[in-house]
């Protein structure tokens, strides 16, 4: 299927082990990681383990799926991926779910938890930059634009739950910025997360969808065009490694893989940005 527009981007490679640079968040949390190692100010308490469960937003499929046998090598362990939208994993981990490590597509959320004493010092960091692009279904014209949305011919318009998906928010900034949610809301379709959204239109049961970049951009049989960034908040994403799970150090491995230069390449090549620093 033709693809109607590739994004290309660079990414700055990251240092394995270097010195932290960080910023202290107002709140008084643990700073976010901005460059340097994860495992900085790592306590003598925390434990590496032979498997560890990984709590990740739904964009991060593919290239956690990419990847995984290289983290799981260098890590030396098991992984198992939960899959969901961030809003209800980070939901499940301050209910006392057993993540050793959070992957959010919002990089609020574990900066939250960080504030709530749920993560580990140094435990926070932004990884990447999510994009939304205006999807269509196979087998019929490509929309193009926003106001293609509104033809009679465009019936299911399929995006992310914006009460808990940080794509479904995008998503619905970008139709308020353009001045079409309102002629196109009875149309939309919710899916839990965006994997489902995309799923939506990939099986052809939404015409149209506002999904993830890192989801159509290698294989997806669904045309796509890039959305204008401006439209939407930025989509930042983040990872928290959650304390007292007896699996700190290594989520701190898992975490820092995503900032090194080989984890920076896979999500470029999947379609995420690099994080402004």
């Amino acid at each position: 299927m033709r693809r109607l527009l590739v994004l290309a981007v660079s990414f700055a490679a990251v240092p394995a082990l270097a010195s932290c640079s960080g910023s202290t968040d107002a709140d008084g949390a643990s700073p976010t990681v901005r460059t340097g190692s994860a495992f900085e100010g790592a306590g003598p308490d925390e434990k590496s383990s032979s498997q560890m469960t990984v709590a990740a937003a739904s964009d991060l499929r593919d290239v956690l799926a990419a990847l995984q046998p290289d983290i799981e090598k260098r890590c030396e362990t098991r992984l198992t991926l939960v899959f969901g939208s961030s809003g209800q994993l980070k939901n499940q981990v301050e209910a006392g779910a057993k993540f050793g490590l959070y992957l959010s597509a919002d990089a609020q959320y574990p900066r939250d938890l960080a504030a709530k004493g749920l993560v580990v010092p140094n435990g926070v960091a932004s990884y990447g930059v999510g994009r939304i692009v205006l999807a269509t279904r196979a087998g019929i014209e490509p929309v193009t634009a926003f106001e293609g949305l509104t033809s009679e011919s465009i019936r299911r318009i399929a995006i992310a739950n914006p009460g808990h998906a940080p794509y479904g928010r995008a998503a619905r900034e970008a139709l308020e910025a353009s001045g079409l949610y309102d002629a196109i809301e009875e149309k939309l379709v919710l899916g839990e997360n965006i994997r489902q959204a995309t799923d939506y239109v990939e099986k052809g049961d939404a015409d149209a969808g506002i999904v993830a970049l890192a989801l159509v951009i290698n294989g997806s049989p669904a045309s796509y065009t890039l959305i204008d960034s401006t439209l939407h908040q930025p989509i930042e994403q983040g990872g928290a490694v959650i304390k007292g799970t007896g699996a700190e150090l290594t989520a701190r491995c898992v975490l820092q893989y995503l900032l090194d230069p080989e984890g920076q390449a896979a999500l470029r090549d999947h379609g995420f940005e690099e994080v402004p620093r």
